[in-house]
This record gives structure tokens, C-alpha cells and sequence, in this order.
């Protein structure tokens, strides 16, 4: 087995007698540093046998028992960072902003599949799905993507703002249903109202608005956050809320019929 310190740690020295691997964060500090040491941390960055790091020890003078002091101070340099997961996602939409959100999911190393609705997406590989409307989401996607039991993420692009979330994990987190209700809930009107910006384009659908609905999306990914984030187009302010699962709503169950054929609004 070769032992290597891992290449993305670098390896600096923090005074002529002593070294450390890593920056941020700090992993390993070896102090003091001699010469035969040195050699040693050396040919781990570069990658050796157990055996040989011994022979090229016992060539430098350098005693077994320190060999192992080594080993064992630099035993966190040799775990390759955690990297975020790589997840399959389907970007689905029809607006500008659908385009620019999946070029930059696909940017920070996620595969994409794009597509204008989602009843054309087969793929059973995809781990999430981010839904891109102006106004309102399209219950017939939300409730597609909860029936595949697949974690969809709604963007709505309004007249001054985005609002991203929230994060749907179909069962265990409210779903975008939930979320209507809870809208109607607090305004008896909004059915009447969502229903009448349906179709609607969205002004402040813009590529910088978009850029940084994007980014939120790749946080909501990656956090597992169930909360909406709603960003101000104009000030770039965020605001987020959560939100409870509702009792008239099945989604939660075997049950994943929508309450009404309304749209959903973010």
C-alpha cells in the first residue's frame, strides 16, 4: 500500500524547523522538523510503500519510533477532503431563467438534464428535480415529481423577486400543496389571484436574478433545507421562511392527489 499525503493538502513550512499540511483547514503541524524528518514528509507527498518510507528511514538515521510519531501526526494529511456530492439533476422549464440555472447547476459538477416539462424526463437516475415558472409552479409538475418520489426544488421568478424552496422530499417535508394551503390559509383570495397569473410573464426574470437563484439552488441541494428563500431582485436581500406540513394535504401519506387544480405560487 503507497502512502501519500493527499495533493490537494498543501504543504507549507511555517518556520525553517517546522511543517504544516494544510491551510484551510490546518490538518497536521509537525514540530520540530529535522532533516531526516523533512525527507521523510518529502517522499509521503510525493507516495511510498510502508516498507520503503522504513528503508529510506533507516538509510537517514532516522529511528523507527520516530517513523511511526510521523505516521501518526500526519495520519489526517493522508484522508482526501470531503468533496459535495454529485448529484443528477433535471432543470425544467420553459423561461429564460431555466436556461442560466441549469448551465450553472451543470457548471459546479452536477449532470443536467434540461427540458422544457418534465413528462419527458425517463430518466430514473435523476436525484432531484428544480421546477423554473414565472408566478406559479405548474401543480401537474410538483405533483409528477412527487408521485416518482423524487426531491424537486421549485424557482419562481415574480415581478420583483425569486423565491427558491421549498425543498420537497416527498413524505417526509411539506409539499408545495402544503405550501398553497397555507397561502389560502392567510389570504382567502390567493387562489382567485394565482390563478390569474397563470401563463403571466415574470419581469424580473434577468440573468443576474436568475444567477442567483441558481446558486441558492445549489445551497438548498446541498443543505437539505426545507425553508423558502425569496431574493429581493432590486437589493439582493434574502428572506426566508419555513413552513409546516398541512392536514388537508395527502402528501404525506398514500394519498398524493393535490387539494385543487390550482396553480403554485413560491
Amino acid at each position: 500500500m503507497v502512502l501519500r499525503i493527499d495533493p490537494r493538502r498543501p504543504l507549507v513550512w511555517r518556520t525553517p524547523h517546522s511543517i504544516q499540511i494544510g491551510v484551510d483547514p490546518v490538518v497536521a503541524i509537525i514540530d520540530p522538523v529535522d532533516d531526516g524528518d523533512a525527507r521523510l514528509i518529502a517522499a509521503l507527498a510525493t507516495g511510498v510503500t510502508r516498507s520503503g518510507l522504513g528503508m529510506l528511514a533507516s538509510t537517514l538515521g532516522v529511528a523507527a519510533s520516530r517513523v511511526d510519531e510521523l505516521l501518526t501526526a500526519l495520519e489526517p494529511a493522508f484522508t482526501a477532503p470531503p468533496v459535495a456530492a454529485v448529484r443528477r439533476v433535471a432543470v425544467i422549464g420553459a423561461v429564460p431563467a431555466a436556461g442560466r440555472i441549469a448551465r450553472i447547476v451543470a457548471d459546479a459538477g452536477h449532470p443536467v438534464i434540461a427540458a422544457a416539462h418534465g413528462a419527458g424526463v425517463l430518466d430514473e437516475s435523476i436525484d432531484a428535480a428544480v421546477l423554473v415558472s414565472h408566478h406559479v409552479i405548474d401543480p401537474t409538475e410538483h405533483l409528477a415529481w412527487l408521485r416518482r418520489d423524487i426531491v424537486h426544488v421549485p424557482v419562481v421568478i415574480g415581478e420583483q423577486s425569486a423565491t427558491v424552496g421549498p425543498r420537497v422530499e416527498p413524505g417526509s417535508t411539506p409539499c408545495l400543496a402544503c405550501v398553497d394551503q397555507a397561502r389560502t390559509a392567510a389570504d382567502p383570495a390567493w387562489p382567485a389571484i394565482e390563478a390569474q397569473l397563470w401563463g403571466q410573464e415574470a419581469h424580473a426574470d434577468a440573468p443576474m436574478l436568475a444567477t442567483e437563484a441558481a446558486i441558492e439552488v445549489l445551497r438548498v441541494l446541498r443543505e437539505r433545507d426545507a425553508a423558502s428563500v425569496r431574493i429581493d431582485a432590486v437589493t439582493g436581500r434574502r428572506h426566508r421562511r419555513t413552513w409546516a406540513p398541512s392536514a388537508r394535504c395527502g402528501c404525506r401519506g398514500l394519498d398524493l392527489g393535490l387539494s385543487a387544480a390550482q396553480p403554485l405560487a413560491g
